[in-house]
């Protein structure tokens, strides 16, 4: 039987989920008059049916599967990924996703239908493992008769829209100008505030800088010719645009100025010139892709953000062993507002997998806010892919903590507060890109606020090598400056880094890098469900540490058959305890919460140590540590 997304295999990926989730978002039949050929299926987005004839489209071909027949091809073909994936990417699946094994979303797209559907005509733009999709440019005959091929499930257009720039001027000053009094033991210079304003200062001082973090960075293209750029420890670039491994302008290639907005990301994030600019993960390693095209022949380009480009960006950075991704770049033009919904973007849904996979995704919220609202676009509302579920949209505030104008809003269209944290993003120091030595204190927009929220992860990250994505966002989110009264300009509100670390301090009881990296969790208890609000939350368990007794609080947000596994440092299982389906609710009393006596599977007490509890509830997982003393 071929193993598709409908196949009874028991294959427990979110890859499954992820294809039928794709799959859904095209039910349309269009018709193409004056070629003679009509669309009889469902394939075809009703978004393409008013094309000229001869007029190329950009478009996603999705499949029905991998071409894969057998079950035991199946896992000759994981086992095969397994052996390729780099040490960095395993231990990070491990560590942050508990699932060190490749899953069907890994897997190439099956050659053959690649080579069926360009035999019909139309220029390959991308591929997608995650997505299961290759993007094409064609004429809508070609598209006609590519819907036909039984191993096509779908077709939608790329999605673009007209960016406009994030900068509000290019004031700068030299390399050389007297920094403001030292007021930390690092000279932050004019980038003191920005450091401050999110409690990163802290994280420095206790001895965090992102040593060790891989964070990809997703932008306009990069140029490491400026002072503060040159001694960043850069593990690989790549030009999607251009399909090179240069991400920096090239004559004759590129439009002057396209790698500025890129490198300023970089600087704030990265740059480490005392009493000028110290970024927030100064000694983290770098990932570089060129992922838009803003200018052609001296005009904006329209289509300047492509869905193509972006995704195939986020799957180099996973298979390089990225930690963190960060992006400033949005989708607008071509979505509703029902679209926000955390899974209708095909950005988002590579968005939520790449959270799946262990890697925490910073993106900017957008900057729409000064524009109306309306039907059609995305007018003062977020872009995606700010609307996924625990991908972290950062919005832009002024030094006073105001939400500035041009900060995009949320909320998601189902009701989620958006963004989720707010950062400075007016007047934040950065350098003067196109030159070799100076700086300026104007960049604005959103994409210098998530900028600084990719660095607060990164810092968070280095500190606590077990939490999860998840883990660090839920920390951030219940300690910003307005956590306790969120609202859609500044989310729940200015990030408050310290904070945020003792609280996963509290979670985690140590920061460093234990020797729980080990842990090996069952993969059959470890399936999450893409495209679905939150289904869980895991507590701390009290007392914590504790001996003989222990109760395991949690929440539900919605019905779900709920299991609790207590694992050792080795990866063993000790006790499990299966709670049943249990109804929408908070059991965090002991009346309601999971209890557990500290004895194994064999009624033993188990020796003093550290532990870890994974609660799974409807298909999502979440971990807690739990100590046990004598």
């Amino acid at each position: 039987m071929r193993l598709t997304q409908y196949s009874s295999f028991p294959v427990k990926t979110s890859s499954l989920l992820l294809l039928c989730s794709v799959a859904s978002l095209c039910v349309h039949a269009p018709v193409y008059p004056s070629d003679g050929l009509s669309i009889e299926h469902t394939k075809v987005s009703n978004r393409l049916h008013d094309a000229a004839v001869h007029e190329k489209q950009k478009v996603w071909i999705l499949f029905e599967d991998k071409g894969i027949l057998l079950e035991n091809a199946l896992q000759t073909a994981l086992e095969a990924h397994k052996s390729q994936m780099s040490p960095r990417t395993k231990d990070r699946r491990l560590r942050r996703a508990h699932r060190p094994f490749p899953d069907l979303t890994d897997l190439p797209v099956q050659p053959s239908y690649t080579d069926a559907v360009l035999e019909l005509g139309g220029r390959l733009r991308a591929m997608s493992r995650w997505l299961n999709a290759i993007s094409l440019e064609a004429t809508p005959p070609v598209i006609a008769k590519i819907a036909r091929l039984p191993f096509v499930r779908a077709i939608d257009p790329i999605d673009v829209y007209r960016r406009t720039s994030q900068r509000l001027d290019s004031s700068s000053y030299s390399s050389s100008h007297e920094a403001p009094p030292r007021r930390a033991p690092l000279n932050y210079g004019d980038s003191l505030t920005q450091i401050e304003q999110i409690q990163a200062n802290f994280m420095h001082e206790a001895g965090f800088s992102g040593y060790g973090m891989i964070i990809g960075l997703l932008d306009t293209g990069f140029n490491l010719d400026h002072t503060a750029l040159r001694k960043i420890d850069v593990l690989g670039q790549r030009d999607f645009v251009n399909d090179d491994n240069n991400p920096a302008d090239e004559i004759g290639q590129d439009d002057a100025g396209e790698d500025d907005h890129g490198s300023i990301v970089l600087s704030i994030l990265a740059a480490n010139t005392p009493g000028t600019l110290i970024g927030v993960a100064y000694r983290a390693s770098y990932l570089l892709a060129k992922t838009e095209n803003v200018f052609e022949n001296g005009q904006e380009f329209e289509h300047v953000i492509e869905e193509d480009w972006w995704i195939e960006g986020l799957e180099w950075a996973e298979e390089m062993g990225a930690e963190i991704i960060g992006s400033s770049l949005g989708y607008a033009k071509w979505y509703r507002f029902e679209d926000l919904d955390g899974k209708t973007s095909k950005l988002t849904i590579a968005a939520n997998l790449a959270v799946e996979k262990g890697m925490s995704v910073i993106v900017a919220a957008g900057n729409l806010g000064d524009q109306p609202l309306g039907d059609f676009g995305l007018g003062g509302r977020i872009t995606v892919p700010a609307d996924g579920f625990d991908v972290l949209a950062i919005g832009a505030v002024d030094r006073h903590g105001r939400s500035i104008r041009i900060s995009s809003r949320g909320p998601t269209f189902d009701g989620r507060i958006k963004p989720d944290l707010s950062a400075l993003g007016l007047g934040v120091t950065g350098i003067d890109p196109g030159t070799r030595n100076r700086y300026t204190h104007t960049h604005s927009g959103t994409s210098a606020s998530a900028s600084l929220g990719a660095g607060v992860v990164a810092l968070l990250s280095q500190a606590f090598p077990l939490a999860t994505p998840r883990d660090i966002a839920n920390a951030l989110r219940s300690t910003a400056s307005q956590s306790h009264a969120p609202d859609n300009a500044v989310g729940y509100g200015i990030i408050r880094c310290r904070a945020a670390y003792e609280t996963l301090l509290e979670q985690f009881g140590e920061t460093g890098t234990p020797e729980t990296s080990k842990v090996k969790i069952r993969s059959t208890s470890l399936s999450t469900t893409l495209g679905g609000l939150k289904r869980g939350v895991l507590l701390q368990n009290y007392p914590n540490p504790f001996n003989a007794e222990t109760w395991i609080p949690f929440r539900l947000m919605q019905p779900s058959r709920v299991t609790l596994c207590v694992y050792d440092l080795r990866g063993g299982l000790i006790h499990s305890i299966a709670m049943g389906e249990l109804p929408i609710g908070d059991y965090s009393a002991k009346s309601g919460a999971a209890y557990w006596n500290g004895h194994n599977e064999n009624n033993n007490p188990v020796s003093s140590g550290v532990y870890f509890c994974v609660m799974e509830a409807s298909g999502e997982t979440q971990t807690r540590k739990l100590i046990v003393v004598e």
